[in-house]
């Protein structure tokens, strides 16, 4: 037989729970039978009940508890979440200067990239910023938006004559802003959170910084004003003014009320 005591938490016996071998060996079958503390002595007067030690708990002080896990996630700067709106800001250049960019390549789309540039300012500063990296939404529409924009710039090689200048533009400053980006990616990753934020501002500033000056580039290479008058490109018809002709200045200044037509810009009518 087998005995299992059963006890109050101050250590007082109230019964026994007794399992019988009826059948002896393997196939026999067992019966348990209870007896109450007072009928324990009389049923087995040659045994002696032990009482099982009372059950001691350790008194912990909350101050011992391990602290509850804290976010790592460094405390983003003013600098940092301003940088996030470059890209809105090459995107509102891009759309005051539609005309001349349809002018100077008329099959790429520059409003579609213009709409995606000022988008991406909000998503970058929802992603980066403001949830840092919690939400997977955010994360997922910035990368996204991101990725594609970043893309459209090799992509303008195959739309768009450009020339020593605008090439030097595009590519230093899209390789420039990935080398940012990767940096900033291993910063993050080692957990440095003020090298990361310096390094993906960078990110941020070199690519809307090559677009604004690419912009700005084509416009006066378009107008004429660069270097004091340029000679027509494939997409111009003549030449454009030489400043120093003893032209008045008026007449000089006609190219900033021209137009496109016929993929030329031309003054308005």
């Amino acid at each position: 037989a087998t005995t299992v005591p059963t006890a109050t938490p101050s250590g007082e016996v109230l019964s026994l729970m007794c399992w019988v071998d009826r059948g002896g060996g393997v196939g026999g079958r067992a019966a348990m039978v209870t007896m109450d503390a007072g009928r324990m002595e009389e049923a087995m007067p040659n045994y002696e009940v032990v009482k099982p030690a009372p059950l001691e708990i350790e008194k912990v002080e909350p101050s011992s508890l391990p602290a509850p896990c804290k976010d790592n996630r460094p405390q983003m700067t003013w600098w940092f979440k301003v940088g996030c709106f470059c890209y809105s800001v090459v995107g509102l250049e891009m759309f005051s200067r539609l005309d001349i960019l349809h002018c100077h390549c008329t099959s790429y789309p520059w409003h579609a990239e213009a709409t995606l540039l000022v988008l991406q300012g909000l998503l970058s500063f929802m992603h980066d910023a403001y949830f840092v990296g919690r939400s997977p939404i955010a994360k997922m529409l910035d990368r996204s938006c991101a990725t594609f924009l970043t893309m459209c710039q090799p992509v303008k090689f195959a739309f768009c004559h450009m020339d020593a200048g605008q090439l030097m533009l595009l590519l230093v400053s899209w390789s420039l802003g990935l080398l940012c980006f990767l940096a900033g990616h291993r910063a993050w990753a080692a957990g440095l959170g003020v090298r990361y934020q310096i390094f993906h501002t960078c990110w941020h500033i070199a690519l809307p910084l090559g677009g604004y000056l690419w912009i700005e580039y084509t416009a006066a290479l378009l107008s004429g004003s660069l270097l004091g008058g340029i000679p027509a490109g494939p997409n111009l018809r003549g030449a454009t003014p030489v400043v120093g002709e003893g032209r008045p200045l008026e007449e000089l200044l006609w190219w900033v009320s021209a137009e496109c037509r016929e993929k030329a810009l031309l003054p308005s009518s």
